[in-house]
């Protein structure tokens, strides 16, 4: 994440603040925002998210991933490891996208850092991304909505900025259409894990689900098991490995963030209004008092 005094054009250093611990190579709807939360459990503060972009208020780390993703997919300017540092220098781990589109280029950049390829039945993936973030987008289609759209990205101060960030995702992937090209959407998934298993040497990386559990991926990490203790007997047991974010939760986290986003382009509206009425009403005041004072002068 980004510090409050990020010199945008590089000419000054970030020192990273902590080391990079753990880097995961997971697609949305692998189970991120749970392997996400049991990073936090286990110690590793600071795991870099999508999450961290889209809620970050004002936009400025959208468009450092907009100008990464530039760089390496459009071969568009550079990202050096001083521009990585400065973005994700306080983060100890980095998972889902879109992070994991570098996810071989910060394993190259940070060797000491583990590698934990978060698998998922491509499958049922694809059936889950179908039914959450590709609807999103196809959600977005029909007259009303293009015109909310439309509305949104002209009066709300971030959607230009997410507009450009979420094309360059688009072409890193290939600009496939994920409803009607299954077979890219699967084999984009599939290439990006490779890529990252050709850099990765074996015993740097484990191969892992969210079913697997705390085991294989603690011992991996080299941490202990979280333990919590148990309510009704008052020992100490293996905690459950957190469940977040399904499919329900996804449509209905979308479901506010819309709401917010009119609410906020609706408050530009009002904001410009009223300003407008508010210079409108000063100048027609001055108008009749500078008509009361010339017929005064008058008399």
């Amino acid at each position: 994440m980004l510090p409050e005094r990020y010199p945008i054009n590089g000419t000054e250093g970030y020192p990273r603040t902590t080391p990079m611990r753990v880097i995961v190579c997971g697609f949305p709807r692998t189970g991120t925002m749970s392997t996400h939360a049991a990073l936090q459990m286990l110690g590793f503060n600071r795991t870099h998210h999508m999450i961290h972009v889209v809620t970050e208020p004002d936009g400025r780390e959208m468009k450092e991933w907009t100008r990464a993703l530039r760089a390496k997919y459009r071969h568009d300017g550079t990202f050096t490891k001083l521009d990585w540092d400065r973005l994700l220098g306080d983060c100890q781990g980095a998972i889902d996208y879109p992070s994991v589109l570098f996810a071989a280029d910060l394993a190259q950049l940070y060797p000491d850092a583990k590698v934990v390829m978060l698998n998922r039945d491509p499958e049922k993936w694809y059936e889950s991304v179908s039914e959450t973030v590709a609807a999103v987008q196809q959600s977005g289609s029909g007259l009303l909505n293009k015109l909310r759209g439309l509305y949104c990205y002209l009066l709300h101060p971030r959607m230009q900025v997410q507009a450009a960030f979420w094309g360059e995702i688009d072409h890193a992937q290939g600009n496939y259409d994920h409803y009607k090209e299954k077979d890219k959407a699967i084999a984009f998934m599939k290439k990006s894990y490779d890529e990252v298993r050709a850099v990765v040497d074996d015993d740097r990386r484990i191969e892992w689900c969210v079913q697997d559990g705390w085991e294989p991926l603690c011992k991996h990490l080299g941490v202990n098991v979280p333990r919590v203790e148990d309510p009704e007997t008052g020992k100490m047991v293996v905690a459950p490995f957190p469940r977040v974010n399904d499919r329900a939760a996804f449509q209905a986290n979308i479901a506010r963030w819309r709401s917010r986003v009119l609410g906020e382009a609706h408050e530009t509206v009002y904001s410009f209004l009223g300003r407008s009425v508010t210079v409108g009403a000063l100048g027609y005041g001055a108008y009749v008092a500078w008509k009361m004072v010339a017929a005064t002068a008058r008399r």
